[in-house]
């Protein structure tokens, strides 16, 4: 299994020609986020945005996709979930988790997605042979564990009230971490 980076995030910036660029890099994968989002959900999102990343929640409505398939999946900078999970702190860590593969989605633009399915599946294969610890797709997917600031089988222990030291030395915790996202309610 790879170990999950947790760090806290730098925030973003939302106005200018910065934010122009990633707006047109990300626009084909938002695109196809929405259109699948809308097809499942079959109504608008909501917006989620805080100092370091933003995205549109569609809860999942489908029958088809039950509750077995997933519990949340990000589709560029939409999130499609199944509700309840993102209740309590260890469901707003989960978000957390989500809004950051959308700063992931800023670097990879149309990349995202084709490097995201490929990471799964070889975590996937990887897993029938080293055995799963958190996720037979996340343990060993870098886009879920390393190459992310809140990697996928660490916001339990955030959630459990450790409290991890960033390569800057800031100290991070569950409310540091919800606070960068602009999710403490």
């Amino acid at each position: 299994m790879l170990r999950p980076t947790i760090r806290l995030p730098r925030p973003r910036r939302w106005h200018g020609p910065a934010a122009w660029l990633r707006a047109l890099w990300t626009l084909p994968t938002n695109v196809v986020g929405h259109a699948a989002a809308l097809l499942v959900s079959r109504q608008r999102p909501e917006r989620v945005k805080g100092p370091a990343a933003h995205a549109w929640l569609y809860p999942n409505r489908s029958r088809l996709l039950g509750r077995w398939w997933f519990g949340a999946v990000t589709l560029g900078h939409v999130i499609l979930y199944q509700p309840p999970i993102f209740d309590g702190v260890r469901g707003q860590l989960v978000l957390a988790h989500e809004l950051a593969h959308t700063r992931q989605h800023d670097w990879l633009g149309p990349l995202f997605l084709p490097l995201h399915i490929v990471a799964q599946a070889l975590s996937a294969g990887i897993s029938l042979f080293v055995g799963v610890h958190h996720s037979r797709v996340h343990d060993h997917n870098p886009l879920e564990q390393t190459f992310i600031c809140l990697g996928a089988s660490g916001y339990g222990r955030l959630a459990d009230g450790h409290v991890f030291t960033g390569p800057d030395g800031q100290p991070c915790s569950a409310a540091a971490m919800l606070n960068a996202f602009g999710l403490r309610r």
